[in-house]
């Protein structure tokens, strides 16, 4: 899912908590593991990519057109989700209780619509443990082969579900063809 679907969808959850429920802790912790969770992908980029443009419409551009090559994805996880969920029930934090909410919307969001812009079944993608058997190559993990160039600037691609892909153009249908003279167009003039 693309940053501002994932925004959206935090900040609606978020509204949604602190009203229900009054508290500021759990709707940060929300926050913090809807959105802000996506940190791990910086870390990625600067780390095991190693891409030194910092410019956030470039940032984008390297992972909207799916030019990664590797996937750690640190906080991605549905290992760490299950951590979380025992250390908030073992401490009882309502901020850690928020996070592994925010987290639990957060990835299967991640499954859903990456997941459809890949075509490809990406729950087995979120588990470290499926990662890093595949040494966190991104070609292996995710099927892409080559850059997947995206059309737009950078609010296009930061809410990518608010402005879907165009289909690709089908190729133009080849006439068969003819075999012998062809008839003179009706507008067409007579010899003399």
């Amino acid at each position: 899912m693309s940053p501002g679907g994932h925004l959206l969808t935090t900040a609606l959850t978020c509204a949604a908590v602190q009203v229900t429920t009054g508290s500021v802790a759990l709707a940060a912790g929300v926050l913090a593991g809807g959105f802000l969770i996506d940190v791990d992908h910086v870390v990625d980029y600067l780390t095991f990519d190693r891409r030194r443009d910092l410019r956030p419409a470039a940032f984008l551009r390297y992972y909207s057109e799916q030019r990664l090559q590797r996937a750690v994805l640190l906080l991605h996880s549905y290992e760490l989700l299950a951590a979380l969920i025992a250390l908030s029930w073992a401490m009882n934090s309502t901020w850690l209780w928020g996070y592994s909410l925010g987290m639990a919307l957060h990835l299967p969001l991640d499954v859903l619509f990456n997941g459809r812009a890949l075509s490809k079944n990406l729950v087995p993608f979120y588990s470290f443990a499926y990662r890093w058997h595949a040494g966190f190559r991104a070609e292996p993990l995710l099927g892409v082969t080559a850059p997947r160039p995206v059309p737009g600037g950078f609010w296009r691609c930061f809410f990518a579900e608010l402005f879907p892909r165009p289909a690709a153009e089908p190729a133009p249908v080849a006439r068969p063809a003819r075999s012998g003279p062809r008839p003179a167009p009706a507008h067409s003039v007579p010899a003399a």
